[in-house]
């Protein structure tokens, strides 16, 4: 029982300091937030933080992959109420969207750091893409079993959604020397990815 409840308070600290650092991390961005100031947001010395994470790097992922969850709950819940296999693809690009913005204002990273960064989280963006293919591979098939798209390679449109999407994304930033968008920038970011999508399902309707 003693292991047990170690174990807990393990797991709870662990949630806490996600949590905090999450909210830091949307208020200033992963560049000007230190272990320091997470440390101190927690009540915390630094080196009790090291216990459980060893850099602000491993933070961040683990902050990542809860955000990537919540995103695909959400998606799987929206999912269960709709009938139409083109308003879940509609639905489920515009919570991508959102879920893509979130995790940029959450960095806010320059070009130069960037790279370093996303090599490290390399597996875990393999592991979000593996799990979104296959949630728009059964939107397409619900499409296709309820005869309301034609039949088509699902993987290979699967594949060109999220592909588009990340291209329309990537453009965005485009010479921009801090991976973030302003209100407006994102805005037409959306138009441009809504516009994308409806030629998408238009090429899918019978």
């Amino acid at each position: 029982m003693v292991v047990n409840k170690r174990c807990g308070d393990s797991q709870s600290k662990t949630e806490q300091i996600i949590k905090f650092a999450q909210k830091r991390f949307g208020q200033y961005g992963f560049e000007k937030t230190t272990m320091n100031e997470i440390a101190s947001d927690l009540n915390m010395c630094k080196g009790s933080l090291y216990y459980y994470f060893p850099d602000k790097e491993h933070i961040y992922l683990a902050v990542a992959k809860k955000e990537h969850d919540f995103f695909v709950d959400l998606v799987r819940e929206k999912m269960s109420t709709l009938t139409e296999a083109s308003d879940m693809i509609r639905e489920y690009v515009n919570i991508r969207v959102s879920y893509w913005g979130k995790l940029l204002n959450l960095t806010r990273l320059r070009h130069d750091y960037a790279h370093e960064l996303h090599s490290m989280m390399h597996d875990l963006w393999t592991e979000f893409r593996i799990q979104e293919e296959e949630m728009v591979i059964n939107i397409l098939n619900v499409g296709i079993t309820k005869g309301q798209f034609e039949a088509c390679n699902i993987n290979e449109y699967a594949e060109l959604l999220l592909d588009g999407m990340k291209g329309l994304s990537m453009s965005a930033l485009r010479n921009k020397d801090i991976f973030y968008l302003e209100a407006h920038e994102y805005d037409r970011l959306l138009r441009m990815i809504n516009l994308f999508v409806e030629m998408y399902i238009k090429s899918l309707k019978k």
